[in-house]
């Protein structure tokens, strides 16, 4: 029906049409990781709750499904309403009528996606880079051979027990369980093989195929101490010869790059050494291969393999803290952090508003276009000077409207909306200036006149500099093929100041408030058709103002919003600006709303990281290091 689903790490999906939200689907108790329409209607689900969930458009969960032991991280639909499953146990699994029909276990540490192709056979993708079909028409069966090496790698693939759950080996059966049939198709077994070897088995057409050894788990089994506190590890680094060894504590829920930044900072070595205690880290504890999986790039984050970190199964434990395939850090975790904001950490509590200008050489420049646009459009010499009268009102700090009047008004927005588009910023400056104006009474005047207009303060300025035409026009469009011209651009960011600068009285953020829906959807994405380096910078003031008002009166749907267009935003700009403006968007409403919080671990981890240590100037290291440390409390 054109809608469209979201799963996210707040545990809830959502069915959105024509840009609201129509329908929530509550049910998952961890983060949401896949989703599928099937083919009678409806859509399934999955997860890090290790279940699968089939739902009905209505809102009903028709099936609810249990057989993966961890994560599960992708989903696709068969021709007759099955499903098959992929994900951390490292097993596809398919369901048919609600119930598991088949599990087939690879040897990859997980299985990172899979697909129903259109023969019907069954692609998978896994960690160790490599796709596998499978296949229930024989005339496509694999060889006798590549079926035993096939065999032979699953026999022989190190099972780590963090994802086996808690395994009490003096309770396991030794190999004569294995001369007694399984209990139902697909049964999965642990036998003590000898000593404190762990072998395990499947039961496939009536016989028991090992598919895999279960090995002990690669961390501490007791925490350490540093500095008073417990870690889970406690290195010695030897960083000169002939000096004591410095230690590097680090627990299994941290971020290796972070634990390596707080290492170096607390020790004043160079930051340029950042990779390589990372890397120390990542290879020395959770990091280590539990097999002979070559490393490969992880295709979601284009870092080192997945290799999940410590913690029991997702179905016992959802607390514990695994490395991520999505974001290549440790895993969202809903509510595993502390909901009280850290003492200390000061967002931005403010609206930006710019008051800055240089009202006499706006006013000259005003003077020059004005000698230009030809008789039928230029303003009389009465009609300058009123705008002149209103310039200075807005330049002089407590003034209040005086003599201003609507005819001054109606000057400025005659050179605003009707002069050529190259020559109407002086006047969309001085808007700009007036509304931001020191003065609250002259700021309310223009409001009130702009709303006596047929079109108000935020679609005139809006078509006056194409905002809505332009930034919300597809990168495709033929506005948009040969990019924004100059003029465009100077525009663009005189109404993004004039809406930023709206904020600065009640009423003006009232309009903001209730348009917000138009606003940010026209500049979602629009930092990417953008070069002009103060278009970028007032596009992010506009943000940072959005999070305020959010933060003050909005929901943390709202906040979530915000926070993922600027998180996007953030990843992609270099300008050193609008990445302080950015990061006060993260801080803002990461201490507002908790979802916001959590997400913003996810959405903005590494690049936060990255800001802190490379970023352009010290605003921006010193911003993203407050936020870092905020974040990682």
């Amino acid at each position: 029906d054109g809608s469209v689903l979201t799963g996210s790490a707040d545990k809830v999906i959502r069915r959105w049409r024509d840009g609201q939200m129509v329908q929530r689907y509550e049910g998952h108790t961890d983060c949401v990781r896949a989703l599928v329409e099937m083919p009678g209607g409806g859509f399934a689900s999955a997860g890090n709750d290790s279940s699968v969930r089939v739902w009905s458009l209505d809102g009903t969960c028709e099936a609810e499904m249990y057989g993966h032991t961890s994560f599960i991280y992708s989903l696709s639909a068969l021709s007759d309403g099955g499903l098959v499953s992929g994900g951390e146990d490292r097993s596809v699994r398919v369901w048919r009528g609600g119930e598991m029909v088949q599990a087939i276990m690879v040897p990859a540490t997980s299985v990172w996606a899979v697909a129903v192709l259109e023969n019907g056979d069954v692609a998978c993708g896994t960690s160790d880079g490599v796709v596998r079909v499978f296949s229930t028409d024989p005339a496509r069966v694999a060889s006798a051979e590549d079926s035993t090496v096939f065999e032979a790698a699953n026999a022989s693939f190190a099972m780590s027990k963090k994802t086996m759950g808690n395994i009490d080996t003096s309770k396991l059966p030794g190999p004569e369980r294995l001369e007694q049939p399984g209990n139902k198709d697909q049964q999965v077994i642990m036998v003590k093989a000898g000593g404190s070897s762990v072998e395990a088995y499947q039961w496939d057409q009536g016989r028991w195929n090992k598919v895999g050894e279960v090995v002990d788990a690669v961390g501490q089994t007791q925490k350490q101490l540093f500095d008073g506190k417990e870690y889970d590890y406690v290195f010695d680094v030897d960083i000169q010869e002939g000096m004591p060894p410095l230690k590097l504590p680090f627990n299994v829920t941290e971020n290796p790059y972070m634990a390596a930044q707080k290492f170096l900072e607390r020790n004043q070595l160079s930051l340029d050494q950042l990779d390589t205690v990372a890397n120390f880290i990542i290879k020395n504890t959770d990091g280590v291969q539990l097999g002979s999986e070559p490393a490969f790039a992880d295709p979601f984050t284009g870092g080192s393999r997945y290799v999940p970190g410590g913690g029991q199964s997702a179905a016992t434990q959802t607390s514990a803290g695994y490395a991520d395939p999505f974001t290549g850090g440790n895993r969202y975790v809903p509510g595993g952090q502390a909901a009280v904001a850290a003492q200390g950490y000061s967002p931005p509590s403010e609206f930006v508003i710019n008051q800055q200008g240089n009202v006499a050489g706006v006013i000259k420049k005003l003077g020059e276009f004005n000698a230009e646009v030809g008789a039928g459009l230029a303003l009389n010499e009465m009609q300058i000077q009123g705008i002149q009268a209103a310039a200075a009102a807005a330049a002089a700090a407590g003034s209040a409207p005086g003599g201003i009047s609507a005819l001054e008004f109606d000057s400025l927005l005659r050179a605003a909306t009707q002069w050529p588009e190259d020559k109407r910023f002086p006047a969309l400056d001085l808007i700009r200036l007036i509304v931001g104006s020191s003065s609250p009474a002259l700021a309310l005047a223009l409001l009130q006149w702009f709303g006596q207009q047929q079109t108000g303060f935020i679609d005139t300025i809006g078509e006056a500099t194409g905002f809505f035409r332009l930034l919300g026009s597809s990168v495709g469009s033929p506005r948009l093929q040969g990019g924004l011209s100059k003029s465009d651009e100077i525009n663009l960011m005189m109404c993004a100041r004039a809406y930023a600068n709206g904020f600065s009285t009640a009423p003006g953020a009232d309009l903001l408030y209730q348009s917000r829906k138009r606003i940010l959807d026209a500049l979602d994405n629009s930092w990417i058709t953008v070069s002009n380096k103060n278009l970028v910078s007032a596009l992010a003031i506009v943000y940072l103002n959005y999070a305020v008002m959010v933060a003050q009166r909005g929901s943390d749907d709202d906040g979530l919003r915000v926070l993922s267009a600027a998180a996007r935003f953030l990843e992609c700009t270099d300008n050193a600006d609008a990445q302080v403006w950015l990061l006060g968007v993260f801080g803002v409403l990461a201490k507002k709303f908790q979802l916001c919080r959590d997400s913003a671990r996810v959405l903005g981890d590494e690049r936060v990281v990255v800001l802190g240590i490379q970023g352009a100037t010290d605003a921006v290291r010193r911003a993203a290091k407050e936020l870092g440390s905020f974040l990682s409390t």
